[in-house]
């Protein structure tokens, strides 16, 4: 489990953030045309999510963030990339797996597959 220290030190050194400056301050995810075209957009991240944001980017890298993106609007807006669609389906199949199974020995040899995009 990560610390917000920890947490916020490897979340600005992945690059996924806006630099802060004085009209957006904060922790927020540079999501510029991640789900659509054209599209100006970012997600503030406050400091009780850091944690968890972290934790998921060191087990699914950008896959991780764009997942808890996509939890936290509520899990039910379209995306118009087939690639992101993707990646957020594959964390989800994941996450209910390490859920099923909490123990990282036990998972390692627990038999599930999934296919992502049927």
């Amino acid at each position: 489990m990560f610390t917000l220290a920890k947490a916020r030190e490897l979340l600005h050194a992945a690059s996924v953030f806006f630099d802060a400056d004085e009209e957006m301050p904060g922790q927020w995810l540079n999501l510029n045309d991640t789900f659509y075209w054209a599209c100006a957009d970012a997600e503030e991240v406050p400091d009780d999510d850091m944690p968890r944001v972290a934790e998921l980017f060191r087990h699914y890298g950008w896959c991780g963030v764009l997942y808890w993106v996509w939890k936290r609007r509520g899990g039910d807006f379209t995306v118009e990339f087939q690639d992101v669609r993707r990646f957020i389906e594959f964390v989800t199949k994941e996450e209910a797996i390490r859920e099923e199974e909490p123990s990282d020995s036990k998972r390692a040899y627990l038999k599930r597959s999934y296919t992502i995009g049927g």
